[in-house]
Order: structure tokens, then C-alpha cells, then sequence
């Protein structure tokens, strides 16, 4: 095993802890308020910065019909990074909750094309594994990491789209991110 499929194995695991802890977090702020929320954002940065090492892992295959995943790692990474920021920011009331929404959102919005990118660059890539259907889950992630964001600005996270996307991107991102820690930690996945 590589050392970047030793570190994305539980990386990816890690991330599917705190999508659930933030999921649930996430509910209990709107329905009861703090200190969920700030628990929420704090499981956001961990959530983030877990899935840079999986988006790097991601990026060190080859893929056959296109030979940008440099590009996709770097776009997500990006999104990674400014959404880890802008959580950051909100933790420690550098800024408003109002002010970094749409920076927030749109860090979002990149990390779903990132999981659209690698998605429909699945389809011919050795990394994903025939029958698993790892690619499908990663562009309902990408769907729904865009639609919940759009949800959030149109309206709030009473928004059809906003609980609609929020509940797709937990079950298909979570089921994404295990499957894929589960595979590089058992070595069924050879990064280069």
C-alpha cells in the first residue's frame, strides 16, 4: 500500500464520520439552536480537510478518456480549502454567518463539481472498480452538493432543494467516501 492510500483509507473513513456528525449536528442547530451549529462547522472543516487526501488519491490514477484528474484534484481542493476557511472564519466570528453564506455555498459548489468531475471521468477509469457504481455515487454527490447550496441561497434550509440535496449528498457521499476508505485500506485499490 502506498503512502497516499494509507492516509486516504482512513481520511475517507474519517469524513464519513463527520458528514454524519454534521448531518445530525446540522438537524439539532435548526431545531434547537447552539452549540450545535458550531458543532456542525467544526465537523464541515473535518469533513473538508479529510477528503483533500481522498481527492489526491483520486488524482494519482489514470484515467483513459480524459487526462485532466490533476485538474479535478485542484478543483476540489480548492473547494476543500475555501470551505474549511469560511467555516473557520464563522467558528471564530471573524464574519457573519450572512457575510460568508454565499462564500460557503459556493466553496460547496465547487467541491460537487469536483465529485462530478471525477464521477463522469469514472466511467472509463481504472479506479473505479466495474459493478461498484462508485461513479454513479459521486455524481449524486456533485448533484446534490450543487442543488443543496442553490436550495440555501434561494431560500433557506426549508428549501425543497436544500433537503432534498442535504439528504442525497449524505446517503451517496457517505456510502462514496466509506466504500472508498474501505478499498484503499484493504488494498483493492492500487494508486501509483
Amino acid at each position: 500500500m502506498t503512502e497516499l492510500a494509507w492516509l486516504a483509507g482512513p481520511s475517507a473513513l474519517v469524513a464519513v464520520v463527520a458528514t454524519v456528525v454534521g448531518a445530525i449536528s446540522l438537524a439539532l442547530f435548526f431545531a434547537r439552536g447552539q452549540p450545535w451549529g458550531t458543532i456542525n462547522d467544526v465537523s464541515s472543516i473535518v469533513l473538508m480537510l479529510a477528503t483533500i487526501p481522498v481527492a489526491l488519491a483520486i488524482a494519482s490514477v489514470s484515467f483513459t478518456w480524459f487526462d485532466w484528474a490533476a485538474g479535478a484534484a485542484a478543483v476540489g481542493v480548492v473547494g476543500m480549502l475555501g470551505a474549511s476557511v469560511t467555516q473557520g472564519l464563522l467558528i471564530t466570528r471573524r464574519r457573519t454567518y450572512a457575510q460568508l453564506l454565499p462564500w460557503t455555498l459556493g466553496f460547496g459548489a465547487v467541491v460537487g463539481v469536483w465529485y462530478l468531475l471525477i464521477g463522469l471521468g469514472g466511467v472509463r477509469s481504472p479506479f473505479f472498480v466495474d459493478g461498484l457504481g462508485l461513479d454513479e455515487l459521486a455524481i449524486a454527490s456533485g448533484i446534490s452538493f450543487i442543488a443543496l447550496g442553490y436550495g440555501f441561497l434561494r431560500g433557506n434550509e426549508r428549501h425543497p432543494l436544500s433537503i432534498v440535496g442535504g439528504i442525497v449528498l449524505l446517503v451517496a457521499s457517505t456510502w462514496f467516501l466509506g466504500w472508498l476508505g474501505v478499498l484503499f485500506i484493504s488494498g483493492e485499490i492500487a494508486l501509483s
